[in-house]
């Protein structure tokens, strides 16, 4: 079989990385014979991959849409990849030891990360489904070849994206518009209005804005309310009042599957960076 990945110990009991994202395991954890078996494999990494940016980019959809990601989404691409990431394990593709460490760290996480609330359910299945249809990938810069957990610190960079964009926007209207935009809010305390312009914006046609949720209440006077609950994206904004984006992390989750096969992992890309 003819080898077009880096190998990753001089042993021989290591990893090898494809350009296409893919891992193939050599040495200890066998490897296919055949050119046959190298041709198949790939093309079960492929159909995995693609399962899975379909089902992603559907059920982000439907997050936005709806606010809700029906289970069968996730059951359907985990009926589908799973079996296949099990029959690429036996073909030699990829190592049943890292794999089962991924689907175990994975499950782990996504379990913890929802019981204190830093995600919603249909976050922490994603990432589930993710880790069984590709349990390890590779290429580009990256820490350890766990798909999972790559992804899901891509999205958390990309989400950093939308606080930095409110924040200029809300500076051109302080700076630039000469806008008063705590008019109503001037006896909220310094820290909270730091908050609010990290957080959301002051609307003035809110009628023109689609996936915005109010980020105040009206409680004998205007406050901001940085806790949004999923009933308050159906809520009407007040023209002037203040609200947040609402972009799902799904979304920032599946730009950042995208960004795993392109680029791997975006931290240490930007880690390099900084420091080479």
């Amino acid at each position: 079989m003819q080898r077009c990945c880096r190998h990753y110990e001089e042993d021989g009991g290591g990893y090898e990385g494809c350009g296409d994202g893919s891992l193939r395991l050599e040495g200890c954890f066998g490897s296919a014979n055949s050119g046959d078996l190298a041709v198949v494999a790939e093309y079960l990494t492929f159909f995995n991959s693609a399962v899975l940016f379909l089902t992603l980019f559907y059920a982000s959809y439907e997050d936005i849409r709806v606010r809700l990601v029906d289970d069968w989404v996730w059951i359907s691409c985990a009926s589908i990849t799973t079996p296949v990431t099990i029959y690429s394990t036996l073909l030699g593709n990829i190592s049943p030891i890292l794999s089962a460490i991924s689907v175990g760290v994975t499950i782990l996480l996504s379990v913890l990360f929802y019981i204190v609330g830093l995600y919603g359910g249909a976050d922490a299945k994603a990432l589930v489904v993710i880790a069984l249809a590709s349990p390890l990938s590779i290429g580009g810069e990256r820490y350890h070849p766990f798909t999972s957990i790559t992804v899901l610190l891509n999205g958390l960079l990309v989400s950093l994206a939308i606080p930095l964009a409110i924040v200029l926007l809300n500076f051109y209207k302080i700076f630039v518009r000469r806008e008063d935009i705590f008019r109503e809010f001037r006896h909220e305390k310094a820290y909270r209005k730091l908050l609010a312009i990290f957080l959301g914006t002051p609307l003035r046609d809110p009628e023109r804005r689609k996936y915005w949720a109010p980020m105040e209440e009206f409680t004998g006077e205007w406050r901001f309310r940085f806790t949004v609950g999923i009933e308050e994206f159906w809520k009407p904004l007040r023209p002037g009042g203040w609200a947040t984006p609402s972009i799902p992390l799904l979304v920032s989750i599946s730009i950042g599957l995208v960004i795993n096969y392109v680029l791997g992992d975006l931290s240490a890309l930007i880690v390099k960076l900084l420091f080479s």
